[in-house]
């Protein structure tokens, strides 16, 4: 039994314990109960003996159990904060978890969910759940677990099942009114511990202006000791959640999601789309008492259980099966959800829109009545599973359900529509009834898609749209547009009224384009009023501009109100104003803190003070050794591995450092791992001492000029082998020297995946006396529209630039015109670059400044004054 604890899942080890142990005796009077440190330890014995019986244990009722049973302490009060009692909570669909296929059965014989297999992404939920709920190790802490995963995988249900891991007395809150992001912000303040937050597709709460402002509350309040313990479960997309912690690209004027990402980054856990092996056993013993999971088990295709459970498959076959009519209402629905549109939509947003999707005869066809009825009959359920179309409801307590004229595609060919519709361009009609129809919540988002796609008109008249329904940050949202493509005086328009009137992000905005359009002295003035008004990081950008200015003293006071805010990058800033005025000690302690608070360069530049301050070569070690786990440990933030070269550095320089090091890797039983890891963070120091890592590519380019290119072929590929950037392309020109064009493609192509755009053009170079300029061109605009698809649009860029330099401009233009419709948001300032190349100077211009119509026409001037 103790064998079976000590491995996973339960990671126990009570080796030589008794029970009697886990019950401690102070007195004849005092009651026998388990001690509050054993209580994991006990849950972990029923865990282990339910497995052995084949059984899943109430974890709730031993919680609640165990709970009860700990020795007398000061009672804890009851949380009194926003939401309810979990043990309240009995209808999972009240939650969104998916209603089941029946499997022939009748309601009333069945639970109301099939038996539940539990996964590698549960065991990791479960982990998060206890770390929160865990007694008498310390003070509880609060925590966020965002399960990633497409739709119908059984995310929800996996955090559902979660919720019986919370003792009774915890709370749930599910905020949704006005709108999440609004909702979740006013909860928050007064959010108490002991609660969970259900933020079922949490890209909703943290997705848009709104979301940002209710990111950085949850992150505040997850860090308040006062609150804690608290529990964070959301769900989302993969789509969804890349769009959230993607890091901002290089030239992005702005970061969407900085807040979002700082609350994500690393706390999600991926669900996979199928069962796979080690799932298999359960599941098959499971499937034998229940006819749903068993159907599924004989049916879903490729492990593919949840989707099958959820009606995936009997969901797309009505859509392909569907009438004329149909079908485009599903469709109409696919294409506003991929353009931003929330979930509920409005019924006349798709009666208006459907005839774009119909055929001219089609449409005549279409009478009064239709309509409705085809919207009824994509409601109905089949086998316990919603219709693609469902009506959208209200529950109020002890009242009817209240039937709304919104509606809701089902989230199964929601997905499905983003990925057999992504290359196909919306109608053009369907953007002026998203104009006229949409829900206001959605004209922002449905704007920055418009924009996306080059239809800068559109995008103004939806946010104009929003501006007079009241929708907050329609304003900011037009400025910030505007000021991205230089239209700066349209963009003052929208803001510097906000800005005036106390909104301090639109200060902040005013600030930015005074910038932009040189008006350094301004934009110092509202980068001050900003910050003042709450914007913090305001008097960063303020002491930068000071500091262009030379204006060291007013700067100095600027970076301290920002490092004293604690805004990233402050201290950093301010450590080089110090150390470029000779004030050192001052300078190293900013640094530290920038470095210990942030990472980032300021490790390099606090290693490089402490050595010329003087400081032991094992000082520097010892303060630079943490730095390195917490980058580790931050994956998803670090895009420079600072304090992992700033260990190598230090070591390199320091033999006697090395040396003693060195002796104390003595080989033992215990912390084999750290001392494997040393050992090789000392044998690349080692390395990087004697010149090897910094000499091989200089040794390879000296064989090369030497007339040596075999030698010079094996040192550059060993180069490549080691991940050196650039060596594919050298490998790739020696290749090619020797005569070698096949293996010379195939290394080009490998260095153009890395991202060198040079080693495109000789990929183009070669495919084309290879296999002729058309099939050359085939393969190089796939390859570049599968970057773009991934966020890496300077390939497109170099293609369209080569289409035009072989006399192939029209062909250019109309791969970005598709490009652009379909939504790559460079394709169309990529058209207008080409326009200019190709001499059109005043079409690239009209380009730029109006953007184009649905139909890939150059869109007539338009104002974009609100």
């Amino acid at each position: 039994m103790s064998q079976a604890l000590a491995k996973p899942p339960y990671g126990r080890r009570i080796e030589g314990q008794r029970i009697s142990a886990w019950v401690p005796t102070r007195g004849e009077r005092d009651p026998q109960v388990p001690s509050d440190g054993s209580s994991d330890d006990v849950l972990a014995l029923v865990r282990l003996w339910s497995a052995w019986a084949g059984e899943k244990p109430d974890e709730r009722s031993w919680r609640d159990l165990l709970e009860r049973a700990q020795p007398i302490r000061a009672p804890r009060a009851a949380s009194t904060g926003p939401g309810r009692p979990v043990r309240e909570f009995s209808d999972p669909f009240a939650l969104e978890v998916h209603e089941a296929i029946d499997g022939g059965c009748a309601e009333a014989e069945l639970p109301l969910l099939p038996p539940y297999v539990e996964r590698e992404h549960d065991r990791r939920l479960s982990a998060v759940v206890e770390g929160v709920t865990r007694q008498g190790a310390g003070e509880p802490t609060s925590a966020i677990a965002v399960l990633v995963g497409n739709s119908s995988t059984g995310k929800t249900r996996a955090c559902w099942e979660a919720l019986n891991l919370l003792p009774s007395d915890w709370r749930l809150a599910h905020p949704l009114v006005p709108n999440p992001a609004e909702a979740l912000i006013a909860l928050l303040d007064d959010a108490a511990p002991r609660t969970v937050l259900w933020l079922d597709e949490i890209h909703r709460y943290v997705g848009d202006d709104r979301g940002e402002q209710a990111a950085a509350r949850l992150h505040e309040v997850l860090n308040d000791p006062r609150r804690s313990p608290l529990l964070v479960l959301g769900t989302t997309w993969p789509d969804e959640w890349w769009g959230l912690v993607r890091p901002r690209g290089k030239g992005d004027l702005r970061d969407p999601h900085a807040r979002a990402r700082a609350l994500l980054a690393g706390k999600h856990c991926r669900v996979p789309d199928s069962f796979e092996g080690p799932d298999m056993p359960e599941l098959r013993r499971l499937a034998a008492t229940d006819p749903r999971l068993q159907e599924a088990l004989e049916r879903g295709e490729e492990g593919q259980i949840t989707q099958y459970l959820a009606g995936g498959r009997a969901l797309v076959g009505r859509y392909e099966t569907a009438t004329a009519l149909e079908r485009a209402l599903i469709e109409s629905a696919m294409d506003a959800r991929r353009l931003g549109h929330g979930v509920a939509l409005p019924k006349v947003l798709l009666e208006a829109s459907v005839r774009f999707y119909l055929t001219a005869h089609q449409d005549e066809a279409v009478e009064d009545g239709d309509i409705e009825h085809a919207l009824a009959e994509l409601s109905i359920s089949w086998r316990g599973v919603r219709g693609p179309l469902t009506p959208v409801t209200l529950r109020v307590p002890a009242a009817p359900r209240i039937t709304t004229d919104k509606v809701r595609l089902a989230d199964y060919l929601d997905q499905h529509g983003r990925e057999k519709r992504n290359g196909k361009a919306p109608p053009g009609g369907l953007w002026d009834t998203l104009g006229d129809y949409a829900a206001r919540e959605s004209l922002i988002a449905l704007a920055e898609s418009a924009w996306e796609r080059g239809h800068l008109r559109i995008a103004v008249h939806l946010l104009r749209a929003a501006a007079a329904a009241g929708v907050a940050g329609a304003a900011t949202a037009a400025s910030r547009m505007l000021e991205a493509e230089g239209r700066y005086d349209e963009a003052l328009l929208w803001c510097l009224p906000l800005a005036e009137g106390g909104d301090p992000e639109a200060m902040s905005q005013v600030a930015g384009i005074m910038e932009q359009t040189h008006q350094p002295v301004t934009a110092i003035a509202w980068h001050k009023r900003a910050a003042e008004a709450g914007c913090s990081g305001n008097w960063l950008y303020a002491g930068m501009l000071l500091l262009k200015a030379e204006d060291r003293r007013e700067a100095e006071a600027c970076l301290r109100r920002a490092a004293d805010a604690g805004v990233y990058g402050a201290f950093g800033t301010l450590a080089d104003l110090l150390k470029s005025t000779a004030r050192t000690e001052e300078a190293l302690a900013c640094y530290r803190q920038e470095a210990e608070g942030r990472g980032g360069y300021a490790v390099i530049e606090t290693v490089s003070l402490m050595r010329e301050r003087g400081d032991s070569g094992a000082t520097v070690l010892s303060w630079l050794l943490p730095r390195v786990w917490e980058e580790g440990n931050r994956k998803a933030d670090v895009r420079l591995p600072w304090a992992w070269s700033a260990l190598l550095d230090h070591l390199a320089q320091d033999a006697a450092l090395r040396s003693g090091l060195r002796g104390l890797l003595v080989p033992g039983e215990e912390d084999q791992e750290a001392r494997s890891w040393m050992a090789a963070v000392l044998d690349g120091a080692e390395e990087i001492a004697g010149g090897g890592r910094r000499e091989g590519v200089r040794a390879a380019e000296a064989l090369r000029k030497e007339g040596r290119p075999e030698e010079a072929l094996a040192l550059y590929e060993r180069e490549a082998a080691d991940g050196r950037r650039g060596a594919a392309a050298h490998v790739a020109a020696l290749h090619e020297q020797l005569g070698r064009v096949s293996e010379a493609v195939t290394w080009y192509q490998r260095a153009a995946e890395e991202g060198d755009l040079g080693a495109l053009r000789e990929t183009a170079r070669l495919l084309t006396a290879l296999m002729g300029p058309d099939e050359s061109f085939v393969r190089l605009r796939s390859c570049a529209d599968r970057h773009a698809a991934d966020g890496y649009p300077d390939q497109r860029s170099v293609v369209a630039e080569l289409l035009h330099d072989a006399g192939r401009t029209d062909e250019a233009l109309d791969w970005l015109r598709h490009a652009s419709r379909t939504g790559d948001l460079y394709a169309w300032r990529q058209y207008a670059e080409v326009l200019e190349k190709a001499g059109r100077t005043s079409a690239a211009q009209r380009m730029r400044r109006y953007g184009w119509e649905p139909d890939g026409e150059m869109s007539a001037p338009w104002s974009a004054a609100p």
